[in-house]
């Protein structure tokens, strides 16, 4: 029942959002901004489903300390897309330069630890 509940939900959202509805625009704008920023209580309480979003996230980051953290358990903390971005960023930023100049420069820093390393993928332990 509680599926059908939020399918409900849903698909008047879908609308509202073909629709150009600004409201809808603006609640999925915060939740996208909620989710770039790890603001966990924020995005659960912008979805749809609040508790079920907790259940979600708890079953796999139980803690309260996970609800600040700045990583889902999808990736972890290394390989986080969002993270990685905002370091990007943050780089550009205190470098003086643009997001993209910033990932040149860290594309071929890699390439070069790449190449030193052996330019193996796969290290013995």
């Amino acid at each position: 029942m509680r599926e059908c509940i939020i399918a409900y939900k849903i698909a008047p959202h879908a609308a509202d959002l073909a629709k150009g509805h600004p409201g809808a625009q603006i609640r999925d704008n915060a939740l996208s901004k909620a989710r770039f920023e790890f603001r966990w209580e924020d995005q659960f309480n912008l979805g749809l489903d609040p508790e079920r979003a907790r259940e979600f996230h708890d079953e796999t980051m139980p803690k309260q300390a996970h609800k600040l953290a700045h990583f889902c358990s999808m990736c972890g903390p290394n390989f986080c897309s969002m993270k990685i971005t905002q370091d990007v960023r943050d780089y550009a930023d205190s470098h003086g330069m643009s997001e993209g100049q910033a990932l040149e420069e860290g594309m071929a820093e890699k390439a070069r630890e790449f190449t030193e390393q052996g330019g193996e993928i796969y290290h013995d332990a």
